[in-house]
């Protein structure tokens, strides 16, 4: 066990914005010395399975078409269809996974379910030129991956870290994931060009059995099935609380039915949706406006760093913020880049500006998703509620955004309609991030184990 750190500010758990808030951001990540050793070593968990995730391997998708197609006698269109087709369907698992991690508990799920992942990734190497087998067994293997890794890290960082969630979530989730896939790209085309995409298959299998299974094997627990010392804990109202003490939340069919989760899906869907048009879309987008493929690549570099820094700016905003209108700075960052793009017409600069203003808001969307869901609802369903929220986001605002965005430029004839279409949506859900609904009351007694009535009436009405 670490050893008690000094005593510290004490901060306000998400979701408690009468409690008072740290008065710099030193104190706030000094902070983080107060948790237990259990709850670093479930971070290092969730950062050595993101490294493997379906998220993070989804760079390699690009290397694989070519060789993939040229093997099996396939067209490039049809290989990439095969390969995108788990990638859109398989957070759809989430809501299942939430629902198993929510009853049995991170490790339960997460160690059986890496081992099923890493087995079900090298066994792709082994399809022959069928495509409805391969895609069945990459819709499997993604499915394994998003329940044993995406259905457990969220719920994990969200118990160990109460204090500190935003934060939590940019950094051990979304820049690793991130950070690995920019990795990965590289060795992935490496590995395929010299030993070819079969045997690249299965050093991705054994990568996932070798480092993230021992790491979901040894390092995950979440707080209620992991011993701690009542010295390690991290400091509570005026006392020492451990970790895991948390408001029950609400059930999943009365979240689900709130003002609160409708509108901030609608806000964070069409924040992913139409920074995507843009990203997916730009070689043609931006070379009709005098720019080349090489120009535009690099801007796709420019926000995907950008991205990065959205993550972390997120996440440190959203922790010393007791209102969810923390997230509206980052909605004007999504007009303003959807206005750029109308200046961006040869000038570098002003292309890069524009990627990075949509770069910023990608990140901060994939940060403040898991962190309004814990405000909103506690803990009693956030599995599930954050596997819904996710994939919705996933499918309407990454996968239908760009194809709808694409359709009417290919109906109009140009972008300009598009780009119209997109400020004004962009506008729209910049007015309702004003009127999300504030975080719900604190419980008048963290220690109770149940919920009582009036805090559940609290709770719903201010939902």
């Amino acid at each position: 066990m670490m050893s008690p750190s000094p005593p510290h500010p004490e901060f306000a758990p998400p979701g408690q914005p009468d409690a008072p808030s740290p008065a710099t951001l030193r104190e706030s990540l000094s902070a983080l010395r107060g948790y237990p050793t259990p709850a670093w070593k479930a971070a290092i968990a969730c950062v050595l399975a993101m490294v493997v995730s379906p998220p993070a391997l989804v760079t390699t998708v690009t290397f694989l078409i070519a060789p993939v197609a040229r093997d099996f006698n396939w067209s490039p269109s049809e290989t990439l269809s095969i390969f995108n087709i788990p990638t859109v369907a398989a957070p759809f698992v989430l809501p299942l996974a939430g629902r198993l991690v929510d009853r049995w508990g991170a490790r339960a799920v997460a160690v059986p379910g890496t081992a099923l992942y890493a087995i079900a990734t090298a066994a792709v190497a082994l399809v022959g030129a069928n495509g409805v087998v391969l895609t069945g067994l990459l819709l499997v293997s993604t499915a394994l991956g998003y329940t044993s890794i995406l259905g457990v890290v969220y719920k994990v960082v969200s118990e160990w870290f109460p204090h500190h969630r935003g934060l939590g979530y940019s950094i051990l989730i979304g820049a690793t994931s991130s950070l690995a896939g920019a990795a990965l790209s590289p060795l992935s085309q490496l590995s395929i060009d010299h030993l070819g995409w079969r045997t690249t298959y299965l050093l991705i299998g054994g990568a996932i059995l070798l480092i993230a299974f021992p790491a979901q094997y040894f390092l995950m627990y979440e707080p209620a099935s992991a011993a701690l010392d009542r010295k390690n804990v991290v400091p509570g109202k005026g006392r020492g609380l451990p970790a895991h003490k948390e408001l029950p939340g609400l059930p999943l069919g009365r979240a689900l039915k709130s003002r609160a989760w409708w509108y901030m899906v609608l806000v964070l869907t069409v924040a992913a949706g139409v920074a995507m048009s843009v990203r997916l879309n730009a070689v043609s987008l931006f070379g009709g406006r005098g720019y080349s493929p090489t120009e535009v690549s690099l801007s796709v570099s420019v926000m995907l760093v950008a991205s990065l820094a959205g993550q972390i700016l997120a996440g440190v905003v959203l922790d010393r913020s007791r209102t969810p209108r923390a997230f509206v700075p980052f909605m004007v960052c999504l007009v303003l880049g959807t206005v750029m793009v109308f200046a961006a017409t040869g000038g570098m600069w002003a292309l890069f500006l524009t990627m990075a203003l949509l770069g910023v808001v990608t990140g901060a969307e994939s940060t403040t998703g898991p962190f309004l869901v814990g405000c909103y609802f506690g803990m009693r369903a956030f599995a599930q509620i954050q596997g819904i929220t996710l994939g919705i986001v996933s499918l309407v605002g990454i996968g239908l955004f760009p194809v709808l965005a694409q359709g009417v430029a290919d109906s109009t004839g140009g972008y300009t309609a598009t780009l119209i279409a997109l400020t004004a949506v962009s506008l729209i859900v910049l007015a309702l991030s004003l009127f999300l609904p504030r975080y719900p009351s604190p419980a008048k007694n963290p220690d109770a184990d149940a919920q009582s009535p009036s805090l559940t009436d609290d709770r719903t009405a201010n939902l």
